[in-house]
């Protein structure tokens, strides 16, 4: 019977599943959301109380709009009263020419309503509107704003009444202005704000004038408003869930109500009905939310980052990469993990290196029991077959064709017994005899004997000596043997010419031993990649006639002295061969 796989939705929330990462970034939301909680709780109060008071003020400010015009009305019509008592005279004689000078004037003034009217009978001498317009007209000293019927339509209008004395006749001056709808024109296209003018009417205080219309909003003060601005003489605050409103009061000198000002924010068109505490702390909660977690990624990325490298380095190790390190980061106990990780990597490639110098060596060393084993039985019967060729060979009785073949097989003979012995000297290496060696004498010791050949392959040889005074603690023969086995290789690798470099220079120390490294450089077509981990290994050569030994013999000579070999190659670009030696006898491993 097979499981059955857990559905997608339990394994994304199954705590056993997730990573690391995850579950920092889930601990550190857990740790600050009751903390972001409170503060979105004492943020939202305070942002909540701060704006419904700036829109309080503003609202205050909006109805400043009303008396601000209301009064500039009047001071426009105090201003023109003088130029109006000249000509509106009752005993003018060009009455005609008279009343068409003032009704221009008026007009060009923006008032509506000129009027001289006689104190003792309230007679109308002069009027530029109608008598049932100005029959309507109080003339009460404090009668500011009033409210006149035009064509049955209810008109709010600014009332300036001025005293006057013709001819031993007292009169009053009457200039009015309408609250029409080129009133307040600067806050008409604000869609949102609704500016109301109430003014008193037979039935309390009716609207009449208006830059918006709210749907729900009545068209008379309520009384209970009315009441409460009678009482507090202060603003009154009088909200719906479609807009906020404030009702201010207009008083006359003698604090009677004159009428009432509106100044109304609908909601659903501004920010007034989007702030609020709840969506405060919903938006702040939810910010604050995604700050935590933010920051939590950040910090568990930063926190995880060392558990990840190390992840990466046991795969590769995994893998029989060695040579992996992680980075170490601060100092704390993920730091000491990775730095004995990097420990136990240098560890294993010491092991892994110690491991196949043995498993070299071992396989040498059954190479050389093999080796003596076939030498002996090889050169038993080489011997004999020499021997009695030479003394065929020395017949003069034998044709010359028969003495040539004879030659042959002795050359033949003599070859594959140095090939025996050149095997014989790789499998079972005589002990080095060191002693320290001026790098640069060794170098130009070999280039000496290697002359003629190099002149002959047209290859031009020069030493590089970047550490003078470098030494070597080495056997001279042996190495020499592996420097010229390298030269003649890098001479093969140059059929046309080329240059051949000689450098001398400090290696890197190994285990605290000062160590002379010495390349080995030509300017040939380098060695192929696939082959290049190989080239030290017996018997493997790219030459035709190669026997394959020479670096596999190069390679046993510097392990003989404690030293290593490395090439560095690529095709096309030439080979570098570095040797790495001992400088001194006092540092040996």
């Amino acid at each position: 019977m097979t499981d059955t796989p857990k559905h997608p939705v339990r394994a994304f929330f199954s705590l056993s599943r997730w990573s690391v990462q995850r579950k920092l970034v889930l601990a550190f939301w857990l740790v600050s959301v009751i903390p972001t909680m409170i503060a979105a709780e004492l943020a939202a109060s305070t942002l909540s109380q701060i704006f419904e008071s700036n829109v309080r003020i503003w609202l205050q400010e909006s109805t400043k709009i009303v008396i601000d015009e209301t009064t500039e009305i009047m001071h426009n019509n105090a201003r023109v009263a003088q130029l109006f008592e000249r000509y509106a005279r009752p005993n003018a004689e060009a009455g005609n020419k008279r009343d068409k000078l003032i009704a221009d004037i008026a007009d060009a003034m923006g008032i509506d309503v000129v009027a001289l009217i006689r104190s003792d009978d309230h007679r109308v001498v002069f009027s530029t509107a109608a008598d049932d317009i100005v029959s309507q007209i109080s003339l009460a000293p404090k009668a500011v704003l009033q409210t006149i019927h035009e064509g049955g339509n209810a008109v709010g209008t600014v009332v300036s009444t001025f005293h006057t004395v013709q001819e031993g006749v007292d009169y009053v001056l009457v200039i009015a202005t309408y609250l029409d709808s080129s009133f307040l024109t600067s806050v008409a296209d604000v869609h949102s704000l609704d500016l109301r003018l109430y003014l008193r009417n037979p039935t309390g205080f009716g609207e009449i004038f208006s830059t918006q219309r709210f749907e729900d909003h009545p068209t008379e003060v309520p009384p209970r408003v009315e009441s409460t601005l009678r009482e507090t003489r202060q603003p009154s605050e009088q909200s719906t869930s479609r807009y906020s409103g404030l009702y201010s009061p207009i008083f006359n000198d003698d604090g009677e109500l004159q009428g009432v000002i509106f100044s109304g924010l609908l909601r659903h068109s501004t920010l007034v009905g989007l702030v609020n505490k709840t969506n405060l702390f919903l938006a702040i909660l939810l910010v604050g939310s995604a700050l935590s977690l933010g920051v939590g990624w950040l910090i568990s990325q930063h926190l995880t980052r060392p558990l990840r490298g190390l992840r990466e380095g046991v795969r590769a190790v995994t893998a029989g990469d060695y040579h992996r390190q992680v980075e170490v980061i601060g100092g704390d106990e993920l730091a000491e993990l990775s730095v004995t990780f990097n420990h136990m990597t240098e560890r294993l490639r010491e092991l892994q290196h110690l491991e196949a110098q043995l498993r070299r060596r071992d396989r040498l060393h059954t190479l050389g029991e093999v080796a003596m084993g076939l030498a002996h039985e090889i050169r038993n019967p080489l011997g004999i077959i020499k021997t009695a060729t030479q003394l065929l060979h020395r017949r003069a009785s034998l044709p010359a064709t028969d003495m040539r073949h004879l030659e042959y097989v002795i050359s033949e003979v003599t070859r594959i017994n140095d090939l025996i012995t050149e095997f014989l000297d790789f499998a079972k290496p005589s002990a080095p005899i060191r002693s320290t060696l001026p790098a640069r004498q060794l170098l130009e010791d070999v280039l000496g004997f290697c002359a003629p050949e190099l002149e002959t392959h047209n290859v031009e040889a020069v030493i590089d000596e970047r550490a003078p005074g470098a030494t070597v603690y080495a056997d001279a023969r042996q190495l020499t043997q592996a420097c010229l086995n390298l030269i003649l290789n890098a001479i093969d690798a140059m059929p046309s010419g080329g240059r051949l470099t000689l450098s001398i220079s400090r290696g890197q120390a190994d285990k605290e031993r000062p160590v002379t490294m010495i390349s080995i450089s030509d300017t040939g077509q380098g060695i192929e990649p696939e082959i290049i981990d190989r080239i030290f290994n017996p018997f493997v050569t790219t030459k035709a006639s190669g026997t394959g030994l020479g670096l596999a013999k190069v390679f046993s000579i510097m392990e003989n002295h404690d030293g290593r070999v490395e090439c560095v190659s690529e095709a096309g670009a030439g080979a570098t061969f570095n040797l790495y030696l001992p400088a001194d006898e006092g540092e040996q491993a």
